[in-house]
């Protein structure tokens, strides 16, 4: 009896959980985001901002949906280049980089995704370190989203200083 009555409240509940439609995955990757410093730059950190407006449209193409909402985002990769310096490696004087979100909604605090400490001055592209646990849910859902990228400056410098950024998202939805 007691089988019974255990059954016949744990089939319902398989039967419900069964029937949603689950949630589908798409990657989407923003392209050649644009981090100016202008000069003089000194020694320590110097933050560059992107300023992104959201577009699902964009982002998820034919898989968009009118009024959809974002259930899961995160970041798969981030690439620093120094668009700057074609014929050198122009990161020799940059210690480090911290790639965070934020937004100006007040109840989203600014995140780091994604950080590199030390540099390989010896490239000309930097892949960053991602941080699996950064859930990135909240900014795509928002209209303005500010990607900052800071730069840990080794010297101070006179001159400007222009870096692009490609990054790779995973998002999730219904």
């Amino acid at each position: 009896m007691r089988k019974l009555l255990v059954w016949s409240l744990v089939l319902p509940l398989l039967f419900l959980s069964s029937c949603g439609k689950g949630s589908k995955t798409q990657v989407a990757s923003l392209n050649d985001l644009e981090f100016s410093y202008e000069g003089p730059l000194y020694e320590g950190p110097n933050t560059g901002q992107y300023a992104w407006k959201v577009n699902l449209k964009d982002l998820l193409k034919d898989q968009y949906s009118e009024g959809m909402k974002i259930k899961g985002a995160k970041i798969l990769a981030a690439e620093i280049r120094d668009e700057d310096c074609e014929d050198c490696y122009g990161f020799d004087v940059i210690k480090s980089l911290v790639l965070s979100f934020a937004s100006n909604n007040k109840e989203i605090p600014m995140q780091e995704v994604a950080l590199l400490n030390p540099i390989d001055a010896d490239k000309n592209a930097q892949s960053l370190n991602v941080s699996g646990e950064a859930d990135l849910t909240d900014f795509l859902n928002e209209n303005d989203v500010y990607i900052v990228l800071d730069a840990d400056i080794t010297e101070d410098i006179e001159d400007n200083l222009t870096l692009k950024a490609n990054i790779t998202l995973e998002l999730s939805f219904d």
